[in-house]
């Protein structure tokens, strides 16, 4: 794309910024309660106003689960832009970005931010390249970029830290540099030498790693932590000695709505199905490929996916067995006709259960 045209699309990107700016205010003025708006809500504003600014339908593709949320193409040159929304309730210009394992490695030859800040009298919204305005690299459950539209030019995070090449890194190298770029803020925990404990952390961050687990490694069912444990250690800097039994404190339960005692990990993936299909929903193709060993592209075919993974590697215990078989409903059969219903009644209500949402 010549300078010319880049700069007409950008030139575009900003009037599409004064004009949902231009309509936050309005609604707020006439007290249509804007300040409630939703992400998904203000992505769709978004893209109503890239339609009537006179970008192509086809030539914006959105999508909800990957970085960026829209890419913009020339068609007559192939170059795209990226369009990465975000929305704020607080009264800072400040949201996290991407996940640094994605933001910004891709075929895109430029991203902007796209930020609606509804808080702090009336709505605004800035446009800015993504960039430019990389304040830091905080962690929550893997690295991600720290956004502030605010910043000065020039004190973004990859140029005060000499770590342009960041974004052009991947695989080791790029673990690496982020393992490097960690260490030198001495103020976090995930600096070398301040792995934290799985049993120091709060209850609630422990159940998102265990969430996040049965989501990436469905292998957890049979007992298999060959990938969690390496991944628990080396993108959430956590350490734990005896994964095995984090995944089956409590020991058998009794599942109510479907009538069985079920393992500790099978109750965990009912009672958390809700986070747990979030996380499938937000992986991105690479952590498919590297967990899954395939990348089911829609949300239905993630969840099937992710489902059928989970029946396959459902491994249930003598001790399970023996619970069931105290039930009247199996009373008289034998271990392998309790373990065959077992399994066909826990994936047919989790298959439901993740399907509706």
């Amino acid at each position: 794309m010549s300078k010319e045209r880049v700069f007409a699309y950008v030139q575009r990107l900003y009037a599409v910024r004064d004009k949902l700016q231009e309509r936050l205010q309005e609604e707020n003025k006439e007290g249509k309660n804007a300040g409630k708006l939703s992400g998904a809500g203000f992505e769709k504003l978004v893209y109503d106003a890239l339609l009537e600014a006179g970008f192509a339908e086809d030539a914006i593709t959105h999508s909800a689960q990957k970085f960026p949320d829209f890419v913009i193409e020339d068609r007559e040159g192939g170059e795209r832009i990226g369009v990465e929304v975000k929305k704020t309730d607080a009264s800072k210009w400040e949201v996290i970005g991407g996940s640094v394992y994605e933001s910004l490695r891709n075929d895109i030859d430029d991203t902007y931010v796209l930020m609606a800040k509804m808080g702090g009298g009336q709505p605004e919204v800035r446009l800015r390249r993504y960039k430019e305005c990389i304040a830091d690299l905080k962690v929550t459950h893997s690295p991600r970029f720290y956004l502030n539209l605010d910043l000065p030019e020039g004190e973004d995070y990859l140029t005060q830290n000499d770590a342009k090449d960041l974004l052009e890194l991947s695989g080791d190298e790029l673990n690496r540099k982020i393992r490097q770029l960690l260490r030198t803020q001495k103020s976090t925990w995930w600096s070398e030498g301040e792995t934290v404990a799985f049993s120091d952390l709060p209850q609630s961050e422990k159940g998102s790693y265990l969430n996040e687990g049965i989501a990436l490694f469905p292998e957890v069912f049979r007992g298999d932590y060959r990938k969690f444990t390496p991944w628990l250690v080396y993108h959430c800097f956590v350490w734990c000695g005896n994964v095995r039994d984090i995944f089956s404190s409590g020991g058998n339960k009794f599942l109510e709505e479907m009538g069985i005692y079920v393992s500790a990990v099978m109750y965990r993936a009912w009672v958390n199905s809700g986070s747990i299909r979030q996380r499938i929903l937000e992986m991105t193709v690479e952590e498919q490929q590297k967990c899954w060993g395939k990348t089911p592209h829609t949300p239905k075919m993630r969840i099937e996916a992710w489902v059928s993974m989970v029946e396959e590697n459902l491994k249930l215990s003598s001790e399970l067995i023996k619970n069931n078989k105290r039930l009247q409903q199996f009373e008289g059969c034998a271990d392998a006709e309790v373990r065959m219903a077992i399994i066909g009644i826990y994936i047919r209500c989790l298959r439901e259960r993740m399907e509706r949402g």
